[in-house]
């Protein structure tokens, strides 16, 4: 069978697929769009207040036993920065942010789409390096929160770290 002939087939077998998809997940009951958004933002918006006031007690409360939470742009500052399940993450919360001096989010926008919920802003925190040098600096940062079933399932923070550096760097030259 030449090429052209074969291409057209699967064409057509694509697009009939396409068109066929939506019509099928129509017969499968759909969960309502708002209704979960209604029913991720309080759970969400109540961990986020928690997680950037540092009531780790709070935050626990409203997180899954299987949760996990990645800042994947921390890695070059920090090393890894992953916890899987929710007694990792809180000890991580307790134990490694316990050098978090101060932090305060200044929201940009808040987006609550079905089961996610997005914050962005800017993080003002300051960091003891545990030397007696103290980091003071605003990063942008933006919050990515996954709800299901009434608690926060996956966690990600996406920080520009080069204002902390930067701050790092000075407060370094002037120790």
């Amino acid at each position: 069978m030449p090429f052209a002939k074969t291409l057209t087939r699967a064409a057509l077998a694509a697009v009939a697929l396409a068109v066929a998809a939506p019509a099928a997940a129509q017969d499968t009951p759909q969960p309502d769009y708002a209704a979960v958004g209604e029913a991720t933002a309080p759970v969400a918006d109540a961990y986020f207040a928690a997680y950037t006031s540092r009531d780790w007690d709070a935050a626990e409360a409203l997180l899954a036993e299987h949760a996990d939470f990645v800042d994947p742009t921390a890695t070059l500052v920090f090393g890894e920065v992953t916890s899987d399940g929710r007694a990792a993450i809180m000890e991580r919360f307790r134990v490694s942010y316990a050098g978090i001096t101060h932090m305060e989010f200044v929201s940009g926008s808040r987006m609550v789409s079905a089961e996610t919920a997005i914050y962005e802003g800017a993080l003002h925190w300051g960091f003891d390096l545990g030397d007696g040098t103290l980091v003071d600096a605003v990063t942008p940062m933006v919050i990515v929160l996954t709800v299901e079933d009434g608690r926060v399932v996956h966690h990600r923070d996406y920080v520009d770290y080069t204002p902390f550096i930067e701050a790092m760097r000075r407060a370094r030259a002037e120790g």
